[in-house]
């Protein structure tokens, strides 16, 4: 009897160990209409509203409830080994297949997306997916500091290698790794007009400043020029629920 109550104990207290880890991130329960095929590598995104921006922040729509419609989107960034499979010429480093893919314009990626039947996400279902639907300013709720900083330079990860960094809806790389295109003209209220049109968002990466790295909030919109090729910006698809 002695016995049984302290294995009860020890298991109890192992869980509590499991659930207050620096791994474990609480996912949001998601109901899979019956009629809905999730893609291979992608997550389904249920309809509804969820707070975006921060009112802090006048460049984001300052912690409105939003409204995104039910979508699917890559659990994962796409990495050298996949787009491979798209441009067979696409060569990288031994031991880089599950890298993100990075030096890519939007046009390369919206024609990767396309190519598998997707598209870009818009930025409302990038923030949404990173951010769940209580506000939270980091993925995985708790901050942390970034475990490059303090070493001059970016150094990007396998896209599947930190668990304790997904989403509340199990996605990877939604605030370190990579920043990503999304398919959103940077504007907001007061651009001046000149301006407008001329940038994309682009969502989900560190931010960086000589020895200093830090991860970047959910609701942070960056911007970059269609055009623009960088080691530090890649990109995932989504797609429509039909």
């Amino acid at each position: 009897m002695i016995m049984k109550r302290l294995s009860l104990v020890y298991l109890c207290f192992f869980s509590v160990l499991i659930s207050c880890s620096d791994s474990h991130v609480e996912q949001i329960e998601v109901v899979i209409p019956k009629d809905v095929i999730v893609p291979k590598g992608m997550v389904y995104i249920p309809e509804g509203k969820f707070i975006m921006g921060h009112k802090d922040d006048p460049k984001t729509v300052k912690g409105s409830r939003v409204m995104a419609n039910a979508f699917f989107i890559d659990k994962f960034e796409v990495t050298h080994k996949r787009y491979q499979t798209f441009n067979p010429s696409h060569s990288f480093g031994k031991g880089k297949e599950k890298y993100p893919l990075t030096h890519v314009n939007i046009i390369e990626a919206e024609a990767f997306c396309r190519h598998e039947g997707n598209r870009l996400p818009s930025e409302i279902e990038w923030e949404k997916a990173a951010r769940g639907v209580d506000g939270r300013k980091w993925p995985w709720v708790k901050y942390t500091d970034h475990p490059n900083n303090g070493f001059s330079g970016f150094i990007p990860e396998d896209v599947d290698k930190r668990k304790g960094w997904i989403s509340p809806y199990g996605l990877y790389g939604m605030g370190h790794n990579v920043w990503e295109w999304t398919a959103d003209d940077f504007n907001y209220a007061g651009m001046p007009e000149e301006k407008q049109g001329m940038f994309k968002v682009i969502r989900g990466g560190v931010l960086q400043t000589h020895l200093n790295i830090k991860f970047s909030p959910t609701y942070f919109r960056n911007w970059m020029e269609p055009d623009a090729r960088y080691n530090f910006l890649g990109f995932r698809c989504a797609r429509d629920v039909q």
